[in-house]
């Protein structure tokens, strides 16, 4: 079974892990390139005399380039003091376009605009190898890609361990497979914590598995906590557990006020920092609905991370809620120190040269396994073994054993939908192939 599992599922799943690990280590490069690539929109300039001036002042020059119908999503400060102030906008017309107008906080000068994603205003080319990693940019179907090599990453981390605690008591033998496999087993031994890792967070970030183990932790309490900004109280905020990922204002017209006072930028940063969000990003995001507060949120991401929230209702400055990390609950912490680690900047550039090098490792440990099966197998030999080897198994089971394994994959489908289609789908082109097979054997 072990065989089965990780040989030869492990030949024809490994190219999904590959491309993923290919595309992870590409994304974990992103600090370096964006600052060479965006030099002129990201470094503020200055002497060293210079200081920053008001956050109401940055965002009126903005203002002046603004176009003349659009609306201030949120302004995110420097996150050191070398870096621009982006102030990001959406248009009416076009709300799924998110742009970023790049402002020198000391000079006030206009630096440059680009298009940009998510929440915290992520660049182009952050943006494009996100996609790339995640769904091969095939939007959300192709989602399914990274989601299969996450959910099968874990099981062959298992069954190489066990293998690896059986092979290294025999085969000394100096043949080059050996020595390969023994490459492979130095490498993945050396990678191990990481694939477990890897595994868990990616199904955790996964879009449908994501999405049950969301649900699962929502029955056992453990949500992690929203920022309520309803002004009034039969006002509810939905909770969208991907919101980071977009960037929709309600446009709708409804209770609108269609200017912004750029004092209010000043002062919730002042009521910020008396509430205890000392953190140098932050993120502000103004509400146009007179129901609506406003928001600031702290962004700090690295390790010992910073990113309680504020709501206020800025026409009497009142405070309406407050978030703290140090309340969340333990799943919630888990998942957002998770999520970083995996991203590569919970521990800054440590972390970034752990993602990187373990990305590589991890393709080092399949071209070594690819080079071992090639010396003794094709790809259609493999599919020939698994078939045999499958129903072989199979008719090896009692009846009960039979029903048991069925209802557990049955119930991993709630858990696990992808892992458990590609098992099933798996096994069809077994049967197919057996019943092919066999008809060919008749006919001789």
């Amino acid at each position: 079974m072990l065989k089965l599992l990780h040989n030869q599922l492990g030949i024809l799943i490994a190219p999904f892990i590959f491309i993923a690990s290919l595309t992870g280590l590409l994304y974990g490069l992103t600090p370096q390139l964006e600052s060479f690539i965006y030099k002129e929109q990201l470094s503020a300039l200055h002497s060293p005399n210079h200081k920053t001036q008001p956050f109401s002042q940055q965002v009126a020059a903005a203002s002046t380039v603004l176009p003349h119908d659009a609306k201030i999503f949120a302004v995110r400060t420097p996150q050191t003091s070398e870096y621009t102030t982006r102030i990001l906008y959406q248009v009416p017309d076009n709300p799924d376009t998110v742009k970023a107008i790049f402002i020198n906080p000391y000079t006030l000068k206009i630096q440059g605009e680009l298009p940009v994603y998510g929440t915290s205003g992520v660049l182009p080319l952050r943006t494009f190898l996100d996609q790339l990693h995640r769904s091969l940019l095939l939007g959300e179907y192709g989602r399914i890609y990274s989601e299969f090599a996450a959910s099968w990453l874990g099981l062959f981390a298992l069954t190489g361990l066990i293998q690896w605690w059986s092979y290294r008591k025999k085969n000394k033998s100096i043949h080059s497979r050996h020595s390969r496999i023994k490459w492979h087993y130095i490498f993945g031994l050396t990678v191990l914590p990481m694939l477990f890792f890897f595994s868990i967070t990616g199904l955790t970030w996964s879009k449908w598995s994501g999405a049950n183990i969301a649900q699962l932790r929502h029955l056992l309490n453990s949500d992690t906590p929203t920022l309520h900004l309803a002004l009034n109280p039969k006002t509810m905020n939905v909770t969208n557990p991907h919101a980071e990922h977009y960037m929709q204002m309600d446009m709708s017209g409804q209770h609108l006020s269609t200017k912004l006072n750029f004092k209010d930028f000043d002062r919730i940063v002042e009521l910020a920092h008396q509430n205890g969000l000392n953190a140098q990003a932050l993120q502000i995001k103004p509400s146009y609905q007179k129901d609506r507060a406003w928001s600031i949120e702290e962004m700090n991401h690295r390790w010992p991370i910073q990113i309680d929230a504020l709501a206020v209702d800025m026409s009497t400055q009142h405070i309406i809620d407050h978030l703290r990390f140090s309340d969340f609950p333990l799943s919630a912490k888990l998942t957002r120190w998770g999520v970083d680690l995996h991203i590569g900047v919970l521990f800054g550039w440590l972390n970034q040269v752990l993602l990187v090098l373990s990305a590589a490792i991890i393709l080092l440990v399949l071209i070594f396994s690819y080079q071992a099966w090639w010396t003794y197998q094709r790809p259609l030999d493999t599919l020939r073994k698994f078939n045999q080897d499958l129903w072989q198994q199979w008719k090896n089971c009692n009846q009960f054993q039979k029903i048991i394994y069925i209802s557990i994959l049955f119930g991993l489908y709630f858990l696990l939908p992808v892992w458990t289609i590609s098992v099933v789908l798996l096994q069809l082109i077994a049967t197919v192939f057996h019943y092919l097979s066999l008809k060919k054997s008749h006919k001789n």
